[in-house]
């Protein structure tokens, strides 16, 4: 139990009393009470998902960490299975909506389509080139 101590102490160095915490996505240190690591924007404690914007902030980390360096094959499936719903069902829309016209709504369910389609491209080819490209980027999310 002695060498554990000693292992903790020079892992984290006395800094005066400041309390300082280590993310669990990049290892970075960090002070005890920040709501989202500093280095990578893991959340670090469960009280910042009350706020709507580190909501979505905390969301979309897994989306961004999917997108930089080389992900996992269960990452890449997930993203397929999330994203390919949303590439085809925008296509659909998009193409139905062209040659049914339907005036201003038509207009609008038309761009949301593309909008839709263009959000499940961009996600599915991001994260298969990372994937297939073999760069291992991987300084700030070390594997599990």
């Amino acid at each position: 139990m002695n060498d554990k101590l000693i292992a903790e102490e020079n892992y984290a160095p006395d800094l005066g009393g400041i309390d300082l915490i280590a993310c669990a996505s990049c290892l970075a240190q960090n002070y005890e009470s920040a709501s989202h690591c500093q280095s990578c924007g893991y959340q670090l404690d469960s009280t910042s998902t009350l706020d709507p914007l580190k909501t979505i902030q905390a969301e979309g980390f897994m989306l961004r960490k999917a997108t930089e360096g080389k992900p996992k094959f269960i990452v890449v499936l997930g993203i397929w299975i999330i994203f390919l719903p949303f590439l085809v069902v925008g296509i659909a829309v998009a193409i139905s909506q062209f040659f049914d016209g339907g005036g201003f709504a038509g207009f609008v369910f038309f761009w949301l389509g593309i909008g839709l389609a263009y959000v499940g491209f961009i996600m599915l080819y991001r994260t298969t080139r990372n994937y297939v490209s073999g760069d291992n980027d991987t300084k700030n999310y070390p594997d599990e």
